[in-house]
């Protein structure tokens, strides 16, 4: 099962139309089932389960038992993931797109990229790419999660803006 988050403060339509149309597509050669939080979006997908909203309890179930969890570029999925050790695929929302006020999810996929166990993606082919090769995407290492490590590597970014 793959589990699919857009976060509660806006949706995101574009992010469930690409799992809606991933899913039936030879990609899926596991025939993945895919169960989404949708919040408010209005796509009315077709193929896959979608719930506007969820419960803590059952949220973190689904992302501790998905193969591979797919999300907006928000730092709490991220850190769920890390915690709960799902491979996480984010996806800014665009700014052009009206999905967004600016464009700060696209310069974090930059430095989340970098962080153990996190793939990033910012268009329908790089989504898919990741997708149709989930049994590669590998969980965040033990040993960092929760570690100072990923704690330092926020704080330098914050202070210091680099990547």
């Amino acid at each position: 099962m793959i589990f699919v988050a857009v976060g509660t403060q806006f949706s995101f339509n574009r992010l469930i139309q690409y799992m809606d149309e991933w899913v039936i597509t030879d990609g899926n050669t596991n025939k993945e089932k895919v169960i989404a939080q949708v919040s408010d979006g209005n796509y009315q997908a077709q193929n896959i389960e979608t719930h506007s909203f969820m419960d803590g309890e059952q949220y973190n179930s689904h992302i501790r038992e998905a193969s591979v969890f797919v999300s907006h570029a928000g730092m709490g999925n991220i850190i769920s993931a890390r915690e709960l050790q799902t491979p996480i695929i984010v996806i800014n929302r665009q700014h052009k797109l009206g999905e967004h006020r600016n464009d700060h999810q696209l310069d974090g996929l930059k430095w989340m990229g970098k962080l153990d166990g996190v793939y990033t993606a910012s268009t329908q082919e790089e989504l898919f790419e990741h997708l149709n090769n989930i049994k590669q995407l590998k969980t965040a290492n033990t040993n960092v999660v929760g570690s100072k490590q990923l704690t330092n590597f926020l704080a330098d970014f914050i202070s210091t803006g680099k990547r």
